[in-house]
């Protein structure tokens, strides 16, 4: 095989371009801080890395749904409280009526008091979180719950808003987990709870006036022909007998019901909570092994970078002996 002045010449330039790529690629790792900057460096090791950035980002997407789903059960839990601190005024209220003697101003003033819980009882359930109404089932964009006052009596009923359901609302927190985070007024309100709300004023307007208006099944009352609200006459020692115990007995089941419900809220606000510990934990293990794969060892890379800096030297030393003067360079 024959060797000439050209061939070695063009070997060498060939072989000093090598090692100023080689160069070139260990200053780049060293300026990125990653071994891969492209997918033709390693594309095994590319793919690699590019699907435990999508675990990773899918993972904290899970944490950040986990994040929404926890704040919207802590004020589900905070708001069920208070629903539960208004029972028990509303409990204390029955007692005094059903154990005192008092007269109709007074019992007036009860009434007054007792229309107002009613009320909170309602708005409480018109809670929002984020603009969304809590307590509308999978409609969260109108109140659950409408407040009726009668014109006439003055009696407080609440009405289940027709529009609302009690469908859950569903968020993914995990790969291939999903968890139901709402309760619906429907769901805390049976239909035997909500009759016993609303005949709670009805039976103290009776107590007062000796006259009891009907409350139907959707908390409107019954009217006449012209207009006016339908009333019944009745026994005013009956109605407090009634409120006493008849009522008493289903508003303490519907404290327990709620207790029960804000119960199993909590279990799901709790197994929420270990879920995003999980996903903490593994988006640690997965940036681990993104670190590993690629990470630069600056250590390891600046010692590279020093060894082809003194190949490059010695090639360009040997270069400048290799490359022999022609007749051009006499002619000078």
């Amino acid at each position: 095989m024959r060797i000439t002045n050209t061939s070695m010449t063009r070997n060498h330039m060939y072989d000093t371009q090598q090692n100023l790529t080689r160069m070139n690629k260990i200053s780049e790792q060293l300026d990125s801080g990653k071994v891969i900057n492209r997918v033709s460096d390693d594309p095994h090791k590319a793919i690699r890395i590019m699907n435990l950035n999508n675990e990773i980002r899918y993972t904290e997407k899970y944490n950040y749904n986990v994040d929404e789903v926890v704040g919207w059960m802590e004020t589900t839990d905070g708001s069920l409280d208070h629903f539960g601190n208004i029972l028990n005024d509303i409990k204390k209220n029955i007692l005094e009526v059903g154990n005192g003697v008092y007269n109709d101003e007074e019992l007036k003033a009860i009434q007054s008091e007792m229309n107002e819980k009613i009320k909170d009882l309602g708005n409480v359930l018109n809670t929002t979180y984020a603009g969304k109404y809590m307590y509308g089932g999978t409609n969260v964009d109108e109140p659950p719950i409408n407040v009726l006052v009668d014109d006439e009596t003055g009696v407080v009923t609440l009405q289940l808003n027709p529009n609302s359901n009690t469908d859950n609302l569903k968020a993914d927190i995990s790969d291939g987990i999903n968890i139901d985070y709402n309760l619906s007024a429907g769901e805390i309100f049976t239909q035997e709870h909500l009759d016993a709300i609303n005949s709670l004023s009805a039976t103290m307007n009776a107590m007062i006036t000796g006259e009891k208006v009907q409350v139907k099944s959707d908390g409107t009352l019954e009217k006449n022909p012209d207009g006016t609200t339908k009333k019944a006459t009745v026994d005013k020692v009956k109605e407090r007998e009634l409120l006493n115990s008849n009522i008493k007995g289903k508003i303490d089941n519907l404290s327990n019901h709620a207790l029960d419900e804000r119960t199993s809220l909590g279990v799901r606000a709790s197994t929420a909570e270990k879920v995003r510990e999980l996903n903490d934990e593994n988006i640690l293990n997965m940036k681990g092994v993104l670190s590993l794969d690629q990470d630069v060892d600056h250590v390891e890379k600046f010692i590279e970078l020093k060894s082809a800096e003194l190949v490059y030297q010695a090639s360009i030393q040997v270069g400048a002996k290799l490359i022999q003067p022609t007749i051009l360079d006499y002619m000078r």
